[in-house]
């Protein structure tokens, strides 16, 4: 009776922790999600994943690996280093932006109201697309896409140039030069761009 009793308590017990398993498999997988975000890379990203309409949500901040991102002190500093960068993005009207890839390898990215296009490639091993405008000029940016959100960066060496090309307004982001040259050189292996929403 009394194994009985003890072996029915011991299922019981079990079947409450398996319950309880998806709730903390989700906390967990939130937090992973968070961390992973912060380096560059992820086999969910696709072709088909980047396909669609996406709308600015705020500056990102990333790095080629987790030893770099350890390096430079973690999470933390890549949320400074974002509050820095929207600055920049407000001085420069950034904010407004918005991509679209096309299955055809189409892309275009609206700016108020300009509207640029040109042809992308995705790579599914680097996880970056190429992206070419009409004259020619060409920009690799690193992809993430998790969801509906994508975050999209750039060697923080070349982002000055890459805005310039984005805005159309070479002198309101030469005003901000020096907080990105600043922000480029302080950390190794730093990549910068943006956060969309589909």
């Amino acid at each position: 009776m009394k194994r009985n009793f003890f072996l029915q308590w011991c299922g019981l017990l079990l079947f409450m922790w398996v319950c309880s398993v998806p709730a903390e498999a989700q906390d967990l997988k939130s937090i992973l999600s968070g961390v992973a975000k912060a380096v560059i890379g992820d086999k969910a990203t696709t072709a088909r994943s980047i396909i669609g309409t996406w709308s600015y949500q705020a500056p990102e901040c990333q790095f080629e690996s987790d030893r770099l991102l350890a390096k430079a002190g973690g999470e933390v500093a890549a949320k400074e280093v974002e509050e820095r960068l929207q600055t920049v993005y407000d001085k420069a009207g950034l904010t407004g932006i918005q991509y679209t890839f096309n299955e055809d390898g189409t892309y275009s990215y609206i700016l108020k109201k300009r509207t640029v296009s040109g042809t992308y490639v995705f790579d599914d091993k680097a996880k970056t697309i190429t992206m070419k405008g009409k004259l020619g000029i060409q920009t690799v940016a690193y992809v993430t896409v998790t969801g509906n959100s994508m975050s999209l960066v750039f060697n923080a060496d070349k982002l000055m140039s890459i805005l310039k090309m984005i805005t159309g307004a070479a002198s309101k982001v030469n005003s901000t030069a020096a907080t990105l040259n600043e922000v480029a050189g302080a950390y190794d292996g730093l990549m910068l761009g943006f956060d969309l929403k589909k």
